[in-house]
């Protein structure tokens, strides 16, 4: 049973205000209506189409926490009902500070406020900031008590596993992750991976009612995956829906947060980077941001039940939210569709 914490109404009010004007394209639903929330498969929960990544840049602590408890406030203001983070992100700030709203709005076990929590479970961050996987039952459940613990609240809607391997997709990990619900620790349990093999192998397996998966501009080839996610009754939950707004004008860090992303985007996602290059004529459109179309793209397909996205700028928040009420036009989603994916 999902509870309802409504927000600060003088809060909403002078968003409002202050918001700037939405893109001038097809209107259709605010995110927090009725009619536009998606349901994340067969869990029997119902959700925004868009959730915030308590991630990335968000969760360092070179990022003022006074900032990033408000793009929070913000978010759920602007009718944002899912959030996703994990211990691994800020080596557990992440989820300390989404705790802290949580607590200042009253929230108390899961379902806190009407949201939709979600954590993940598997990676973990040792001595002098090494990142490693354990996948024991002693890790998982020391792991997923020290999220509850650091988050304020008894019970997650939502486990997912953190980037597992296929060889790991079995007992006894199964078997511990069963427990961890039957025991209401958590609602549902899911597998975040980008790789399609592991996806597809969790679809066999009836524990996962959910899979974070990797669909944007540059991934399209993805939506197939989406589909096979759909018709098997489980929630497609998009991870990085804007492609790291890879396509933007300039790369050039003018700060640590820009030398950060540069840095990731080097390492990490070179290809991506590359592929980006074709999609820069996003930047130029009348009516929209570059990342508005990118997410408006991701959101038009009924195969998406939330698109999580990560920022540290509250215009960026605002925009993002307004793209989930825009409907693209024919000619560009053409133009998309016949650019190549990264390899």
């Amino acid at each position: 049973m999902v509870a309802r914490i409504l927000p600060n109404p003088q809060d909403r009010e002078r968003r409002r205000r202050d918001a700037p004007e939405r893109p001038k394209l097809t209107h259709q639903n605010d995110i927090s209506g009725a009619d536009a929330k998606r349901a994340l498969g067969r869990t029997g929960l119902k959700a925004s189409p868009l959730g915030f990544g308590c991630s990335a840049y968000w969760a360092k602590p070179a990022f003022p926490e006074r900032r990033a408890l408000a793009l929070l406030e913000q978010a759920i203001d602007g009718g944002i009902e899912l959030f996703d983070t994990g211990p691994i992100y800020g080596a557990g700030l992440g989820e300390q500070r989404l705790g802290q709203v949580l607590r200042a709005r009253g929230g108390v076990g899961g379902g806190t406020g009407g949201l939709v929590i979600c954590g993940k479970v598997g990676t973990h961050v040792g001595e002098g900031g090494r990142v490693f996987r354990d996948w024991s039952a002693e890790a998982v459940r020391t792991s997923v008590r020290r999220t509850l613990d650091r988050l304020g609240i008894d019970r997650l809607d939502g486990l997912h596993l953190h980037g597992p391997n296929i060889h790991e997709l079995r007992s006894p990990l199964l078997e511990t992750l069963e427990d961890l619900k039957a025991e209401g620790l958590a609602g549902f349990i899911g597998v975040n991976s980008f790789d399609p093999e592991v996806v597809r192998l969790g679809l066999t397996i009836p524990l996962f009612d959910s899979f974070m998966v990797e669909y944007n501009l540059i991934h399209k080839a993805n939506a197939v995956l989406l589909q096979e996610i759909s018709a098997a009754g489980r929630a497609a939950i998009v991870g990085s829906p804007i492609a790291q707004a890879l396509f933007r004008r300039a790369f050039w860090p003018t700060s640590p947060k820009g030398a950060w992303e540069l840095g990731r985007a080097l390492v990490r996602h070179r290809d991506d980077f590359r592929a980006a290059r074709a999609y820069r004529f996003l930047n130029q459109l009348p009516d929209l941001t570059g990342a508005q179309a990118a997410l408006a793209y991701v959101l038009k397909s009924p195969h998406v039940a939330s698109a999580v996205f990560a920022t540290t700028s509250s215009a960026h928040l605002r925009a993002n939210i307004a793209a989930a009420s825009l409907t693209l036009s024919d000619e560009l989603i053409q133009r998309i569709d016949g650019l190549p994916d990264a390899r």
